[in-house]
């Protein structure tokens, strides 16, 4: 094994809580990384890994010279009972390559999934994790008011990987606050650059995201305010999104925090109304300055009367608390009329422009001095926001 595939199987290992096991079958040694004392395995060489494998197991990879395995070890870890624990790995020539798997492990987990898992660890450790910017639009004048910062994974040789293919596995892993940060962090350090660029936008701000999980982590209030005083991004330019099913798991505390966030200068965005069961009148315990109507509503308005009866109702609720009204979801010339009809403030949507990276979203900025907001290049719809 190159010393490149060791480190990525130590990484896998590390990763998924497994062995990283080499086995050297002409010469009968065995190479183990990890701490294989927990898993009840005392394996000095081949023969003693052996004696673990599942007899059946044992017969095919005596019969097998190279692909993938997939083995049963019966394992007896102190003071535990016997169980059998699942080894991930490549038959060669001369020997094995593999992952020793933690009890529990699913039947759908492959060596793919453990290389993904670890690459995305590598990733967050290089910083790879970034914000793309998908613009956000005054509908009186139709110019560039701010953007959204949505998560991107910048793969060296790979190239820009979107949500749909990673996030799913950060929440697996249990390493979307990770995530999360980095995003939050790119957005105020591009926002912070886009005012050095172009000193005559002062009002352009960025919105992120972030789950109540998030919100409710120790420190996650203090953090924020860090990165925002590290990027000297002014007061009020930076805005952060939770949505709205989230808030009512635990109110009481999510105001609490909404409280101390807005404190450190922060706008706050209730993300996606109407997809949850809370009215606005239930909402004015916080602190919320800007309300996203959900693209469900927005994308049914043209050809239903009860979405848009729903969106007038909102729209008009949200002014009587003083709120700014954003529309997501507005995909054409049409929408953006009909919302701009009923009150709303603001648009979002493909019918302006896609998620810009870091580059074409400056290049707006600066382009939007000017009035009327033109997307700085085509912008193809690729199916993320």
């Amino acid at each position: 094994m190159s010393e490149g595939g060791e480190d990525m199987l130590a990484k896998a290992a590390e990763a998924a809580g497994a062995l990283a096991i080499e086995l050297d079958l002409e010469s009968g040694k065995a190479r183990i990384s990890g701490a294989p004392k927990a898993f009840g395995l005392t394996c000095n060489g081949v023969g003693d890994f052996l004696d673990c494998v599942a007899p059946s197991d044992r017969k095919a990879l005596a019969e097998q010279k190279e692909g993938p395995v997939d083995l049963r070890l019966r394992l007896a870890p102190p003071g535990g009972e016997v169980r059998y624990v699942r080894l991930l790995g490549q038959r060669k020539r001369d020997g094995v390559t593999a992952l020793l798997l933690p009890a529990g492990t699913g039947p759908g987990t492959t060596l793919s999934t453990l290389d993904a898992e670890a690459a995305l660890t590598a990733g967050l450790e290089a910083h790879e994790i970034i914000a793309h910017y998908q613009p956000i639009i005054a509908l009186d004048g139709e110019y560039l008011a701010g953007f959204e910062a949505l998560a991107r994974w910048h793969r060296p040789g790979l190239g820009v990987m979107g949500p749909d293919d990673f996030l799913f596995l950060a929440d697996r892993m249990g390493l979307m606050g990770q995530v999360g940060d980095q995003v939050r962090g790119s957005a105020a350090h591009n926002l912070a650059r886009w005012f050095s660029d172009a000193p005559a936008a002062p009002d352009i701000y960025v919105s992120a995201n972030a789950s109540v999980g998030e919100l409710f982590s120790a420190g996650f209030v203090e953090t924020l305010a860090a990165t925002l005083e590290s990027a000297r991004v002014p007061r009020g330019r930076y805005r952060l999104e939770i949505t709205e099913t989230e808030i009512m798991r635990d109110p009481d505390r999510a105001a609490e925090l909404l409280h101390a966030v807005k404190a450190s200068g922060v706008k706050l965005v209730l993300d996606d109304f109407g997809t949850g069961y809370s009215s606005l009148s239930r909402l004015d315990r916080f602190p919320f300055d800007v309300i996203k109507i959900d693209q469900y509503f927005v994308r049914s308005m043209l050809a239903d009367a009860s979405a848009r009866a729903i969106t007038a109702s909102v729209v008009k609720l949200a002014r009587n608390l003083g709120m700014t009204i954003i529309a997501e979801g507005v995909e054409t010339a049409e929408m953006a009329d009909l919302v701009a009809e009923m009150g709303c403030d603001f648009a979002q949507g493909f019918h302006y422009a896609g998620a810009l990276d870091p580059q074409a979203a400056g290049l707006a900025v600066r382009q939007g001095l000017s009035g009327r907001f033109a997307p700085p290049r085509p912008v193809r719809r690729s199916g993320v926001a």
